[in-house]
């Protein structure tokens, strides 16, 4: 099962289940990982896939520092391939000249990565490419305010371009009175159509314009209805031909998220794009290799298996019961789900990721009430990136 080439690879954001997940299966290939991370306790730190871990500082408060820390690692250790996993993508995208050559960062240049995660930006472009998506509206003052508000005809969200996993998302109608709105000049509001249909939600791992893995989940168990708890890919051709599409007409190289409303009349549209790790990556096994996508040398397209459900445990036991959570929730539902499920943490090869959980989420809840937010906000909150320059 070894690869053919090693290498040794360093995934930012030790605390996520994503980096947890990749690492697990970059080391089942046979390379070496080192994970960074500015929280000194992350579950990824403690798996038996990692060789090393660094703290580093925190890249919305400390780009530069960041920046220079991760790239010094990469020269002293000899990193060939760098993957971020959130948002410090965009920030490492302004500074990729900070790298030595030797290095390949998984990613694409800036100007790209801002216009997919730029919610404003993303809806233009699909325009512009002539790739039909929902109405949308920019909001930057009252005056937008109150033009959004009379100009829908139907329901619409309000979000701000720079955002994620739901947060801050206003359901409105025709006529609501949007005073409630404050302004941000960096990052202003989108009132986008809201538009009812089968939902999915997409990952895929690119290079130069080309797809080398792929998997599509429909939104299922999920906090809020938006944030999944639970993931089964699932056969989907037109979300793959919509997705390769996008990826060529951007060359685009990374990780890559969209968020589909499948409608019965209007057919494919996306809500949104995520140009960074996704939950989609803890659907792979060892077995489909998928550290070959990340190197691009697969031929054929790499997916999940199908028929596997997963699930991230510690949220299904938080948020999975909740009557939010899933249409006509139950709890005889939530307890067939979570004994059918296979939780992405917990491993009987890999147990010390579980064990340190209960550490891991006190850290995270110590830095929600440093950034007054709440424990999802606190487990990224120093990993975003809201348009502001550096």
């Amino acid at each position: 099962m070894a690869s053919t080439e090693r290498r040794h690879v360093l995934i930012t954001f030790a605390r996520s289940f994503l980096t947890l997940n990749l690492a697990r299966r970059m080391a089942a290939a046979g390379h070496k990982v080192t994970v960074v991370d500015s929280m000194a306790v992350g579950v990824s730190r403690y798996s038996n896939a990692v060789s090393a871990f660094h703290r580093v500082s925190p890249p919305k408060y400390k780009p530069q520092e960041y920046c220079r820390e991760l790239a010094a690692i990469v020269e002293r250790e000899k990193v060939d391939i760098v993957i971020p996993i959130h948002e410090e993508t965009d920030i490492l995208a302004m500074m990729a000249g900070l790298f030595p050559p030797s290095c390949d960062l998984f990613l694409s240049p800036f100007e790209v990565e801002d216009t997919l995660h730029n919610k404003l930006k993303y809806q233009q472009a699909l325009v512009d490419h002539g790739i039909s998506t929902l109405e949308f509206r920019e909001i930057s003052s009252p005056e937008d305010a109150v033009a959004a508000s009379e100009e829908f005809t139907t329901p619409f969200a309000i979000k701000q371009a720079y955002s994620r996993g739901s947060q801050k998302v206003y359901k409105a109608y025709p006529g609501d009175d949007l005073s409630y709105l404050t302004y941000d000049p960096t990052n202003p509001w989108i009132a986008q159509e809201w538009l009812e249909g089968d939902r999915y939600c997409t990952y895929s791992v690119c290079r130069d314009g080309e797809m080398y893995a792929h998997a599509t989940y429909p939104v299922s168990y999920a906090i809020g209805g938006s944030s999944c708890l639970t993931f089964e890919h699932v056969d989907h051709p037109g979300i793959v031909d919509w997705s390769r599409r996008l990826v060529k007409e951007f060359e685009f190289t990374g990780h890559l998220g969209l968020d589909f409303i499948d409608h019965p009349d209007r057919g494919l549209v996306t809500i949104e794009c995520n140009p960074r790790g996704t939950s989609g990556i803890m659907m792979f096994t060892d077995e489909e290799r998928v550290d070959r996508a990340f190197f691009g040398e697969n031929t054929d397209l790499i997916t999940p298996p199908e028929g596997r459900t997963t699930m991230i445990g510690a949220g299904m036991a938080l948020y999975g019961w909740r009557k939010s959570s899933y249409p006509d929730n139950t709890f005889r539902k939530f307890f067939a789900e979570m004994r059918k499920a296979d939780d992405v943490i917990a491993s009987k090869r890999d147990p010390k990721p579980g064990v340190m959980m209960p550490i891991a989420y006190a850290g995270i809840l110590r830095d929600a009430r440093r950034y007054h937010v709440g424990l999802d906000g606190g487990f990224m909150h120093d990993h975003e990136w809201d348009g502001r320059p550096i």
